[in-house]
């Protein structure tokens, strides 16, 4: 009876404010106008990111919980949660032109509300490649007639995809590298197979050290110990939740690993790493140059051994 009563008075919320956006957008539409979108919701942060990318920043006026970047141009722009526990009315009363969201298994209810009730939604596929990053801007670039700007964008991140190439030429081998997902020492997840982590790993020219099974699973010292990964990859956040290196360390198993001997640890910033956004061949030439470091230390310590 409870989400009954809810249902009904979102569809009164978004009737009411859709009346209102109508006239609203009534008035202030004139036969001159060249944009036909003025403003904006960004539901991701990587649309976000490629939404400033296309000079369309100050048409923002919402986003989401993993819109980070640029960070001093977000300030102020209103924050609307994470979409799968969206802030409908929050969103609605922002009456904007187009939201853009992106096509995932984690889509929410009362976004598909909204846009059973009107509301223009452009859904953009999202995947782990390279190909990602022009795909959703060519998308977003023929809703909003940015055909021209869409083409420098697409030839500069070409330039950055070359020089990709060229930095992973030089990984003699692949070293293992496992990513861990942190929140807090009670929360320690790893990377398997058909993540975003696992693609970047690779694209860096590394080797997921989870081999075994797909998405993420809970870390334990034996799967640690077992999988004895060569460098641990976190994001920035995690690598601070745990107390910084020292803390990483005290997870039972890490300090028994390659890894934890070594002091092979990456920290990266999570959207840059992961959000396969449209600096996607920067990080991983980031993530290329500090593997190929590690493994060139790796490589000299065999060599003497022999």
């Amino acid at each position: 009876m409870h989400k009954l009563t809810y249902l009904f008075c979102l569809g009164c919320i978004i009737s009411c404010i859709l009346s209102c956006q109508a006239e609203h957008s009534a008035q202030r539409e004139t036969p001159s106008e060249q944009q036909q979108y003025e403003r904006l919701v960004s539901l991701s942060g990587s649309i976000t990111e490629t939404l400033f990318a296309l000079g369309q920043g100050e048409h923002i006026i919402g986003i989401d919980v993993t819109s980070t970047y640029p960070a001093e141009q977000l300030k102020g722009i209103a924050r609307l949660g994470h979409v799968k526990q969206l802030n409908v009315e929050a969103l609605l009363q922002l009456q904007p032109d187009l939201v853009l969201a992106e096509l995932t298994a984690e889509t929410s209810a009362a976004l598909r509300q909204l846009e059973d009730a009107g509301i223009d939604i452009l859904w953009l596929e999202a995947d782990f490649t390279l190909e990602k990053p022009m795909n959703q801007a060519r998308k977003i670039s023929e809703k909003l007639n940015l055909d021209e700007v869409f083409q420098q964008l697409n030839s500069e991140y070409n330039t950055h995809r070359l020089a990709l190439e060229d930095t992973r030429q030089i990984m003699d081998t692949a070293p293992n590298v496992l990513f861990i997902y942190a929140r807090g020492k009670g929360s320690l997840m790893v990377a398997g197979q058909n993540t975003a982590a696992s693609a970047m790993i690779e694209l860096a020219g590394g080797k997921n050290a989870i081999q075994e099974f797909e998405g993420f699973r809970a870390l334990s010292a034996e799967g640690l110990i077992a999988a004895n990964p060569d460098v641990l990859l976190l994001f920035d956040s995690g690598l601070e939740s745990l107390g910084g290196i020292e803390g990483l360390l005290q997870v039972p198993g890490l300090a028994q690993t390659n890894a934890g001997k070594k002091g092979h640890i990456i920290g990266m910033d999570g959207l840059y790493l992961l959000g396969f956004t449209p600096r996607a061949p920067q990080a991983a030439s980031d993530l290329s140059s500090k593997l190929q470091s590690f493994n060139q230390a790796l490589t000299a310590n065999t060599e003497g051994l022999k």
